[in-house]
């Protein structure tokens, strides 16, 4: 910052006299540079010098403090106004039109709603009940097809599964030389319980009645014209839907009856296929000197009935499969006990019990009473050869 010493490079100059001298030009040139040129004052020709000491404050202020310089906004370009276009005369066609189309359309349902009469409005409403009433009546008709439709599919299929269920479950028994002896090819329990489920079944789809259906609606003879008479078809028509409702009503439920007959028997037939690996142990354990090979076959066969569906032909067809499988088995332990017996010099094949056991006695015959004298050989009777006679 310029000091006072700056401005006054020689110092306070003072004559001999003591006095002050004046300014000179080179103080005045120095000033000018510094503050500028002085303004002439409006009411004296010449404005008075500012304070030094007052003016350097304020240098010194400004400079601690700078502030930016405020200037003046560029004035707004002048508004230029917007060139008018030229009318168009198909637009102004179109939109003559539109107007006069939205007046007419107005007028004519004006003139249309004065003009109606009570009796064409009560027809519209008979004709929507009337549409209204024609689906409801196909929707009852498809419904009650379908019940009857599951009722005879449902019954025949319970009616052949036990039948297959009867046939599978004895085969004829290999080790027995009499007519008609069975055996027991599966769970006899689990069978019983089976078929008991598929009777109940059976008897609760023949319960089922499916009711008769509301007549279908035929538009009487009437006089559109007449109010009386629309409004008496109208009656008719709501009365008719109120019964179409009811019957709706009553097929839902028998449906849902329906679909809770089924449940209870897959249960009870998915345990008894459930069964077969249990019962095929059991057969191995019974007919313990089969092939090993019958056995594992025999296994399969059962492992494949508890994983299949019983309802279905392939169901059917494994538990048939199964069946076979355990004939060859109890066959095959017949064999095993024919030829052991022929080894240990017992019983030949076909005399006494066949499967190894002890023969059955006659009831009522005394057991034989040992004797204590040897046994007598008797020898056996020869034929004499032809010519020669029996001594």
């Amino acid at each position: 910052m310029t000091a006072l010493r700056d401005l006054f490079p020689d110092g306070p100059r003072t004559a001999d006299s003591g006095t002050a001298p004046m300014d000179d030009h080179h103080t005045v040139r120095r000033l000018g540079e510094m503050i500028g040129a002085p303004r002439e004052s409006a009411a004296s020709g010449r404005r008075p010098l500012a304070n030094a000491r007052e003016l350097l404050r304020m240098v010194d202020a400004a400079a601690d403090q700078p502030a930016p310089i405020a200037t003046e906004p560029d004035a707004a370009p002048p508004r230029r106004r917007r060139a008018r276009r030229p009318v168009d005369a198909l637009a102004l066609t179109a939109g003559v039109l539109a107007v006069v189309s939205v007046v007419a359309a107005g007028t004519v349902g004006a003139v249309q709603m004065a003009t109606a009469s009570p009796a064409a409005s009560s027809l519209q409403a008979l004709e929507a009940d009337e549409a209204a009433i024609q689906n409801a009546h196909q929707s009852l008709v498809s419904t009650r097809d379908r019940i009857l439709a599951d009722v005879e599919s449902q019954g025949a299929d319970a009616a052949g599964l036990r039948a297959a269920l009867v046939s599978t479950s004895t085969a004829p028994d290999p080790a027995s030389s009499e007519e008609g002896a069975l055996i027991e090819v599966t769970d006899a329990a689990a069978l019983t319980t089976a078929l008991a489920a598929l009777d109940t079944y059976a008897k609760g789809l023949a319960a089922i009645t499916v009711p008769e259906l509301p007549a279908e609606y035929v538009r009487p003879e009437l006089d559109e014209d007449s109010l009386v008479e629309v409004g008496s078809a109208i009656d008719a028509v709501q009365e008719q839907l109120i019964a179409g409702d009811a019957a709706t009503v009553e097929l839902r439920t028998l449906r849902s009856g329906l679909d809770a007959l089924r449940p209870p028997a897959e249960l009870a037939v998915a345990a008894y296929g459930a069964s077969f690996p249990g019962a095929a142990e059991a057969a191995i354990a019974r007919y313990p000197d089969a092939d090993e090979a019958l056995h594992t076959a025999l296994s399969d066969a059962a492992a494949v009935v508890g994983s299949s569906n019983l309802w279905s032909p392939a169901g059917i067809s494994a538990v048939e499969r199964y069946r076979d499988a355990l004939v060859a088995v109890a066959a095959d332990q017949v064999r095993f006990e024919v030829d052991r017996q022929q080894n240990q010099g017992g019983e030949q094949p076909g005399s006494g019990n066949e499967s190894g056991g002890t023969p059955p006695s006659d009831e009522g015959t005394d057991p034989p009473t040992e004797s204590t004298d040897p046994p007598t050989e008797t020898p056996p009777e020869q034929t004499p050869p032809d010519g020669e006679e029996s001594p």
